[in-house]
């Protein structure tokens, strides 16, 4: 069975608390799903419920709005999953999410896009999360000079040139990887307690056999 019929089937049993799962998009037409397919479904709740529960899997990343009391929750597990969801009726329940929640949705995404050859939005979120280690590296120099102005190069500008090599490369899923450590270095430098976990990333561009 594919995994987001799998999914599906396991959202619809997690909890009392759902009384329907509708599901749409590609999951409703399987020659169509593949590694790079998302589960889309519209889910009504009676009673609120805590989203691994619900997903029978931890959260590693996601994106969670409210509107006209409708919660959309794009998800993405640790084991690499991810689902599209508009909840109604109550709320599925978030853990706090990790520092670097946004960076790790973004790079995700990309390398979903990456996958399917949509190269502009792959290469558009990537982008994203390089110019955020840049700023990284800014906030280092300005550490280390004891201000925010500089006439002239610092030796951090050396990430420069880094950048511009690893964007060099072919626009690939494994691309997602390589920016991944890219920015888990050098927010490493500014905030010596940052611990990067990449698992999710590493599950969706590297899925086991």
């Amino acid at each position: 069975m594919q995994w987001q019929r799998a999914l599906l089937d396991q959202i619809g049993v997690a909890s009392p608390a759902v009384d329907a799962v509708r599901p749409y998009g590609s999951v409703l037409t399987p020659s169509e799903l593949d590694r790079w397919s998302d589960l889309d479904a519209e889910v009504d709740l009676s009673a609120d419920v805590e989203g691994g529960k619900l997903l029978g899997a931890e959260l590693w990343a996601w994106q969670s709005s409210l509107d006209d009391d409708i919660q959309r929750v794009r998800a993405v597990l640790r084991d690499g999953r991810r689902c599209d969801l508009a909840l109604r009726g109550a709320i599925l329940t978030l853990p706090q999410p990790p520092v670097d929640n946004a960076v790790r949705f973004d790079l995700a995404l990309a390398a979903t896009r990456f996958g399917r050859g949509a190269n502009a939005i792959g290469l558009h979120l990537t982008l994203g999360v390089v110019r955020e280690a840049l700023v990284h590296s800014m906030v280092l120099a300005d550490r280390q000079s004891g201000s925010a102005h500089h006439r002239s190069g610092t030796p951090t500008d050396v990430v420069a040139a880094e950048a511009l090599a690893l964007l060099s490369t072919a626009p690939m899923p494994a691309l997602t990887l390589r920016v991944a450590e890219f920015y888990a270095e050098s927010r490493a430098r500014i905030e010596a307690d940052y611990e990067p976990d990449w698992s999710g990333l590493t599950a969706i561009v590297t899925p086991s056999s």
